[in-house]
């Protein structure tokens, strides 16, 4: 009967039920049938999943990114990361990546992160000669630093689903971030030698110290984030809540490029969605809560430890199941429904809890850039106009690079484990 709990979930995803409404009819269905418990019990682990600290860190992180995307902060970026490295041969494919990497390190968000520097990137590329369709494929694999690099969404998310310290786990994702980033550089400086591309321009140092003057504002965010938790003079909410407030007063009163009025406006967007991500995560947490009450993980443990009883074993299966899940599934949802099934078992095999987090969110992101549903492709296929099925197969390249990535990080825990091991 415990296969019946995972059965009708995906009877309800296959019928086009949404994702959150197919978790939770599943948790009280599975209840009705199979368990002698009241659905006051279900409704009461619903309104306990949202009635969580760690959460509000989520609403603040995005408020910050939402206000330093509209406040002028995207172009202040890519002007410093092209004085950085604008000059070098096939540069400006570098300074798309370095750019993501700053702008994540504001908004925890893929979809964001290419938009924002997408957005002013893909016409200057365009107009320097790179391959649109390069191009397009570089932003879209780009973005997936966005949810690794902290602030993390998906990390805080995860936290509080697998009841791990979310701080941690914010400064356990930079490593692995800055890995993937190096990686996806070696593949453009690959890419954009075989498309003919040469340096253009010169570096200048009086360039980049005015591009870093103007963009300073912007650059203070994550030392915000990251230097509050990791000093200790703040936990992740807290540092959340002041990084948005950071951002809504650079917005207004340094930059001057967002008004009053646009700040409410964007505040009232951010609560929305924020609403409907509360939806998915109490759907989960009453899905997670019958899960663990019927022993589903520990009866997976338990099948995959009598195949194997080696962990690299079990991280190899996790990354397949990851990365198909991450084909055909949004990455929110798919880090709310497989973390409660796969921490458990990971434990089994005694893997490092934030390990593994940080393992799984990454196999997760990399369905961002993937066909069909990669939320990454269509939001680049809708800002630059250029068909997915034209640049699909420019990522691919990236998408063997990033899987390579993420075995790396699964062979080599302390890629993810050695900042958060010096959190005091």
């Amino acid at each position: 009967m415990q296969a019946m709990i995972l059965i009708l979930f995906v009877i309800f995803l296959a019928l086009g039920v949404p994702v959150a409404m197919s978790m939770g009819l599943t948790a009280f269905l599975y209840m009705f049938l199979y368990m002698d418990i009241s659905a006051v019990a279900v409704t009461q682990q619903m309104i306990a999943s949202v009635n969580k600290f760690p959460l509000l860190a989520i609403p603040f992180f995005m408020l910050s990114g939402a206000y330093m995307e509209h406040g002028g902060i995207s172009k202040r970026i890519v002007r410093f990361c092209n004085a950085l490295a604008g000059g070098l041969p096939g540069g400006m494919a570098i300074v798309m990546v370095i750019a993501s990497v700053i702008f994540a390190a504001m908004t925890g968000s893929g979809v964001a992160t290419c938009a924002a520097v997408g957005g002013i990137m893909f016409p200057i590329m365009k107009r320097e000669g790179y391959n649109e369709d390069h191009t397009c494929a570089l932003q879209s694999i780009s973005g997936i630093l966005g949810p690794l690099i902290p602030p993390s969404i998906l990390l805080v998310l995860y936290g509080v689903c697998v009841n791990v310290s979310v701080s941690k786990l914010l400064i356990g994702g930079l490593l692995p971030g800055l890995v993937m980033a190096l990686l996806f550089i070696v593949v453009a400086l690959i890419q954009c030698k075989k498309d003919g591309m040469t340096r253009k321009g010169s570096f200048s140092w009086k360039e980049l110290g005015s591009s870093f003057v103007h963009a300073i504002g912007a650059l203070m965010v994550p030392i915000i984030i990251l230097g509050g938790i990791y000093s200790g003079f703040c936990t992740a909410t807290e540092a959340a809540a002041l990084a948005a407030l950071y951002s809504l007063i650079v917005g207004l009163f340094v930059y001057r490029e967002m008004t009053i009025k646009q700040a409410l406006k964007i505040t009232l967007e951010q609560m929305k969605s924020m609403g409907g991500l509360s939806i998915i995560v109490a759907a989960a947490g009453a899905y997670a809560w019958v899960m663990t009450r019927e022993q589903i993980p520990q009866a997976i443990g338990a099948t995959l430890i009598s195949l194997s009883d080696s962990k690299f074993v079990f991280m190899l299966l996790t990354a397949i199941l990851v990365l198909f899940v991450g084909c055909f599934m949004d990455a929110t949802p798919s880090v709310i429904l497989l973390g409660p099934i796969l921490a458990p078992v990971a434990a089994q095999y005694g893997v490092n809890e934030i390990h593994f987090g940080i393992f799984l969110v990454t196999g997760v992101l990399i369905g961002l850039a993937t066909p069909p549903v990669g939320a990454n492709l269509f939001a680049v296929s809708q800002m630059t106009g250029r068909p997915m099925q034209r640049f699909i197969p420019r990522i691919v390249p990236y998408l063997v690079i990033a899987v390579i990535g993420l075995i790396l990080i699964g062979l080599v825990p302390g890629i993810s484990t050695l900042l958060p091991g010096l959190l005091k």
